[in-house]
């Protein structure tokens, strides 16, 4: 799965000052919300706080995966951003997150937010991606970035 495919530029933030794990969740279920012209933002924003207070989805090195399965949306829908002081996530191995990825799936799809999840594992373990992705200066860089490295693991 092409993760480029489902972004779009202003659904990509860079540089959120936001310094706590809640307020950087509910920036981003807002850029979903306006990016992908989304309704329910209240309750797409209860399900991912409600996944996020289950178990954290910080999974180390800096890196965040924050996701939920609702039945607002009609299609995958992922927003990124990147949070050059870092916050606090509670991820396991107790780490800053610089670097987060919202993904937001159909209640009625598994294979797709599946592949979503592991496409995210497989690109962002190449610590060099990760730290370029968090350094880009633009939403086109971001995505630029992100293909290249789709180019060379998918």
């Amino acid at each position: 799965m092409r993760l480029t495919e489902r972004f779009v530029d202003s659904s990509i933030i860079i540089n959120s000052s936001s310094t706590t794990k809640e307020r950087i969740l509910n920036e981003l279920v807002d850029t979903l919300c306006k990016a992908y012209n989304l309704e329910n933002r209240d309750e797409i924003f209860q399900a991912v706080w409600k996944r996020e207070k289950s178990r954290s989805t910080g999974i180390g090195c800096g890196l965040a995966v924050p996701h939920a399965k609702v039945d607002y949306v009609d299609r995958m829908c992922m927003v990124a951003a990147t949070v050059p002081e870092g916050i606090d996530f509670d991820s396991f191995d107790g780490d800053p997150i610089y670097l987060l990825i919202l993904i937001v799936s159909p209640g009625n799809t598994v294979g797709p937010h599946l592949k979503a999840l592991s496409s995210v594992s497989r690109l962002l373990a190449d610590g060099m991606v990760r730290d370029n992705l968090t350094k880009s200066k633009t939403p086109s860089e971001f995505l630029g970035i992100l293909r290249k490295a789709e180019d060379k693991y998918l």
